[in-house]
């Protein structure tokens, strides 16, 4: 019988930035790119309902950051490090 392996799936996902976040959800691990050039990842927190603001918890153990689509700003959604991934 086929056993379901979410590691093997999120190798599969696209490493192009995502223009409509209305694709982008809770627990979803992503790659944020500021307009000053400075990157930080990490898993999403929280995300509004209209989608235009989410919060990721940081995996450089800096905390919690609001990230704004008004901002200048490129968000892409990653595959999880291994370590991260569940088995």
């Amino acid at each position: 019988m086929y056993r379901h392996n979410p590691v093997r799936r999120a190798a599969a996902l696209p490493q192009a930035p995502v223009p409509d976040w209305s694709k982008l959800a809770r627990d979803d691990y992503v790659e944020v790119r500021t307009s000053s050039g400075a990157v930080f990842a990490g898993t999403i927190d929280m995300i509004a309902a209209n989608r235009s603001v989410f919060w990721v918890i940081r995996s450089d153990g800096a905390g919690r950051t609001m990230v704004y689509s008004g901002d200048d700003i490129s968000v892409t959604k990653v595959a999880r490090r291994p370590e991260f991934a569940a088995a």
